[in-house]
């Protein structure tokens, strides 16, 4: 039975809602999601109560993603089974959604100064309160024509590299491992194959780090066992997901990514927390 351990909604860079995303899980047999937003936890609390009413509703597990930077390269830290109304995670997040915002901001004014029609407003609306992300100035230049597609915007303005990029003012990925275990979470190297990294794995394990996403939308045959490999060697356990933001998505739909079995056990059992039954169709 298919599951999903990296799953982005309204709450940060999504198109669905967490209770649309739990709809979609279970309309498709889906025996579990993780809710993994950026820098936010706001839809955590409602993926878990849509879950409990939904009949055949998937096993929800709370959980981040988490920005880091290293060396100027962007990495990202997954936690799994955070507490998600710490005040003191929560100051974190925000502390971070501020980040982005800055980050948005200075992107948009750079792309207006360079004569794209776009503003910061339709940026907001289009993110509705939620964490503000790249992808929400790449779907603005999108409606506007100035762009084919999200990929486009990245590809040819918003990518590392690009003419319009900035980069993050976050904290280190060591400090966003250390505060997943001080919050009872689990934490996991996200896509590793997709934003590089794999110098830092042995410092990260000596933080805390506990896995590493060797499954994802984005990786190939050649990424996931190499990752799948560093793990096992390090101790680590293994994790997978489609990186869901949209059924329409480059890295597909909702639990499209191919996941051994066993990793929903392995990740609970790293979690010290009983695996639930889920009630079959």
């Amino acid at each position: 039975m298919r599951i999903d351990l990296h799953v982005h909604t309204t709450a940060s860079d999504g198109t669905l809602t967490p209770a649309e995303v739990v709809a979609l899980a279970a309309q498709k047999g889906v025996r579990a999601i993780a809710i993994t937003d950026h820098d936010s936890v706001e839809g955590v609390a409602e993926a878990l109560a849509a879950a409990n009413v939904l009949p055949h509703a998937p096993i929800v597990v709370p959980g981040v993603e988490l920005s880091a930077v290293h060396q100027d390269r962007d990495v990202h830290i997954l936690g799994y089974f955070v507490d998600h109304t710490d005040e003191g995670f929560l100051d974190y997040l925000r502390d971070l959604r501020e980040a982005r915002m800055r980050r948005a901001e200075a992107i948009v004014s750079a792309l207006a100064a360079a004569g794209y029609t776009i503003d910061m407003r339709h940026v907001l609306a289009l993110s509705a309160g939620a964490a503000v992300g790249r992808s929400h100035v790449a779907r603005v230049l999108v409606e506007q024509g100035l762009a084919d597609d999200v990929a486009d915007a990245f590809r040819r303005l918003l990518g590392r590299g690009k003419p319009f990029y900035v980069p993050k003012d976050v904290r280190s990925p060591e400090d966003a491992v250390r505060l997943v275990r001080a919050v009872g979470g689990v934490p996991v190297l996200a896509h590793p194959g997709v934003t590089g990294g794999d110098e830092i794995v042995p410092a990260l394990v000596a933080h805390g780090l506990a896995g590493i996403e060797a499954y994802h939308g984005e990786h190939d045959e050649a990424d996931r066992e190499r990752y799948a490999s560093i793990a096992d060697r390090l101790g680590l356990i293994v994790t997978g997901g489609t990186d869901f933001h949209d059924p329409g998505a480059p890295t597909g739909d909702l639990a499209s990514t191919d996941i051994p079995p066993g990793i929903l056990e392995s990740l609970f059992a790293a979690a010290n927390r009983p695996l639930p039954a889920r009630e079959t169709p």
